[in-house]
């Protein structure tokens, strides 16, 4: 990226990671092979990488673990998010076909899990958003993902699979920035709006409280860029990415 980067624009990346401690590999149930079958398809491979060029560090959030440790863009209570019906709560227990990942956490274990974790990955992220209102009166938090070609069977009844869904949230995400970002992804790539995925992260403390914060989400097909049977590259992985970041920065600019 060679234009500025905005000081007060966040780049949450959580599902990055593919990293499991030991002590969690033990709990999980598959093996090697089932695991890195797991990995491929429940972890947003090289996506720091493939936006994260010219951001500056400090303006990046990212998850050092992967998100079958614990996922940290899920509410922390099993009660207020709806993926924990289907084993996926902030803590796994199900695989990406809903067969069965790990034993279910003791409480303990899944305090110790959440404390090592979760909780730093969102102290962090608050830390950011409040130190952008401070300085500059408000905060834009951007969500990277990416997403299979083909929908995986935890995600339920997900027919369409644009190259580019765009994420919103009715309180976090206005008019102007939903169009914006519409607009510009589309010119390169084809763009829908909260389909297969839909919603925009906000730290907690601001969540439907503060319209300063403000939020939007990208996911990006795999196969625009990555073999998704093995998570190696493309050659098309340069040209999709200085695409990206270019649309990026343009919708950024148009937004504010």
């Amino acid at each position: 990226m060679n234009a500025v980067i905005p000081p007060w624009v966040i780049f949450h990346i959580p599902h990055d990671s593919s990293y499991i401690p030991s002590q969690v590999r033990q709990s999980i149930f598959l093996n090697d092979e089932q695991l890195n079958k797991e990995l491929l398809c429940m972890c947003d491979l090289w996506t720091l990488a493939m936006y994260g060029n010219g951001i500056p560090f400090s303006q990046i959030v990212s998850s050092p673990v992967c998100r079958l440790v614990v996922d940290v863009e899920r509410f922390s209570e099993d009660k207020d998010e709806v993926m924990a019906q289907r084993g996926m709560g902030v803590i796994y227990t199900a695989t990406h076909c809903l067969g069965r990942l790990r034993r279910f956490p003791g409480r303990a274990e899944r305090r110790s899990l959440l404390n090592n974790w979760y909780w730093p990955h969102h102290l962090q992220l608050s830390r950011k958003v409040n130190l952008a209102l401070e300085n500059y009166g408000k905060a834009f938090v951007v969500d990277l993902h990416s997403f299979a070609s083909k929908a995986l069977p935890y995600e339920g009844n997900s027919d369409e699979r644009p190259e580019i869904c765009i994420g919103t949230d009715p309180f976090h995400t206005a008019p102007e920035i939903q169009e914006a970002f519409f607009s510009e992804f589309s010119r390169s790539f084809d763009t829908g709006f909260n389909s297969p995925f839909s919603g925009a992260l906000v730290p907690i403390e601001h969540y439907k409280k503060d319209r300063r914060v403000h939020s939007v989400m990208i996911e990006t097909r795999r196969d625009l860029y990555e073999d998704e049977r093995n998570g190696e590259l493309l050659t098309t992985f340069v040209l999709v990415s200085k695409r990206l970041q270019m649309c990026l920065l343009s919708a950024i600019s148009e937004s504010f």
